[in-house]
């Protein structure tokens, strides 16, 4: 058996509590919900966008400077400073054959360890 949330007061304190600040919000919140929940609810939702919105700007500016617009000099600096493009070495130097030249060595087996030969 569970217990209601109503808090029990004698009549006094019944009256005493009606008056009060908190008695008064709840009678009023009764009455009407979304005027005294609902609405200062959404004002807040809505305020504190606003407000953080300042701050999602600075995210987008930080970024915006990473990415400018090139001018026709840079442009022809980063074409004048592009090494010439050999598919063949390119091939080469993707594969790893270019470093050295190196043999594959057989690991030692342990003394009961199988050859796995097929």
């Amino acid at each position: 058996m569970s217990f209601g949330g109503k808090k029990f007061r004698s009549r006094k304190q019944q009256l005493a509590y009606e008056a009060s600040l908190a008695g008064r919000y709840k009678r009023s919140l009764s009455k009407h919900p979304f005027l005294y929940f609902g609405l200062p609810f959404c004002a807040t939702i809505a305020l504190g966008s606003i407000w953080l919105s300042s701050f999602t700007a600075i995210k987008y500016e930080r970024s915006d400077r990473k990415v400018q617009e090139l001018n026709e000099e840079d442009i022809l600096k980063m074409k004048n400073s592009q090494r010439e493009f050999d598919i063949k070495e390119e091939y080469y130097r993707l594969q790893g054959l270019s470093e050295e030249d190196w043999e594959p060595v057989r690991v030692t087996r342990l003394k009961d360890e199988s050859e796995n030969v097929w």
